[in-house]
């Protein structure tokens, strides 16, 4: 199955480990983020996402897990990859659950300049 469609970030609450705000901490730093995506389209719900990040000079490393309430089910997505100059990242489909029970396969996002973003969800259940 195919899906695609919008998405959006809500809100983006990222601290380090010892729980300052990120933006207080020069350099080199691991944190933790709490995101949630609004989806629109073929999948219609709220992602709820923790990033786990390790910044270095150059470079965001990141990890993740994000549950999908969406109309019908749920979908969990691992996304591995980094922050450069632009967005870098794998996303796969772990599993589902109601009309997405079992579902496996991959995702991909586009972001654009201005925040704004689109979807593409391949998988099977």
């Amino acid at each position: 199955m195919k899906a695609t469609g919008t998405i959006e970030v809500k809100s983006w609450d990222e601290k380090t480990w010892d729980g300052r705000s990120y933006k207080e901490v020069e350099g080199r730093k691991l944190t933790e983020a709490h995101v949630q995506f609004a989806y629109a389209g073929d999948v219609t719900g709220i992602g709820s996402c923790r990033y786990l990040m390790s910044y270095g000079d150059d470079v965001a490393w990141t990890t993740a897990l994000e549950e999908i309430v969406a109309d019908g089910g749920t979908l969990v997505l691992r996304h591995v990859g980094a922050y450069r100059t632009g967005v870098e990242a794998v996303i796969e489909i772990l599993d589902g659950t109601g009309v997405y029970a079992g579902a496996k396969g991959a995702a991909t996002v586009d972001w654009a300049e201005d925040g704004s973003g689109t979807y593409t969800l391949e998988y099977e259940v």
